[in-house]
């Protein structure tokens, strides 16, 4: 018998770990039962699912391990995955937008990259409304360099889905954002703020 948290070995008879409180199992590659207080987890994002049927992060992506946590720090009971989710099925999920188009990056501003695939679809909401054209570049999934000790596990580096605008509408749609409460951004840029004084004397 094998404690599926620290991989601890017990003679016959014993039924559970007395360090994790967890109960035994027969066989380490075959979890088929579900781990008492497992929960499905982001290695990317370190971001938790209880008791949701789900296989990829809604956020980024990628695929969920089975996890517990033990002493503040995630025990995976499985080999983290660097599986992502079809970019194909993300892109289905989205809205029609009018002013969504094709825009090289060379010749863009990237406006905002970010791991939170629901603030991007706010923002291209805002944008379209607003009529100010984007488009979206989303990264190509890439093997990650996740080291890992069974139990400990580190964020995985990569990059992010992220919105272009036009170099001449970047001011215009910046200020749309900061100035949206629900995206829970704030504050202007410096050389905003650098361009609203100007003005501002420039008036006086």
């Amino acid at each position: 018998m094998f404690c599926p948290v620290c991989r601890s070995e017990f003679r016959e008879g014993f039924t559970e770990c007395k360090s994790c409180r967890v109960k035994l199992v027969i066989d380490l590659n075959d979890l088929s039962e579900k781990v008492d207080g497992e929960f499905l987890l982001c290695t990317a994002c370190e971001k938790e699912f209880h008791d949701q049927d789900i296989t990829y992060c809604d956020d980024c992506g990628l695929k969920l391990v089975r996890s517990v946590l033990q002493d503040d720090t995630y025990v995976f009971l499985e080999a983290p995955s660097e599986e992502y989710r079809d970019e194909t099925e993300m892109v289905a999920e989205m809205p029609d937008f009018k002013h969504l188009t094709t825009l090289s990056e060379e010749g863009s501003t990237v406006l905002i990259e970010s791991e939170d695939v629901q603030m991007l679809v706010k923002i291209q909401q805002l944008l379209d409304k607003n009529g100010i054209d984007f488009d979206v570049k989303w990264p190509k999934p890439e093997k990650n360099s996740l080291g890992f000790i069974l139990g400990l596990g580190s964020p995985v580096e990569r990059e992010f889905p992220k919105i272009l605008v036009r170099p001449e509408n970047e001011e215009a749609a910046i200020r749309l954002i900061v100035a949206e409460k629900d995206l829970g951004l704030s504050g202007l840029p410096p050389e905003l703020i650098d361009c609203d004084d100007e003005d501002e004397s420039g008036d006086d």
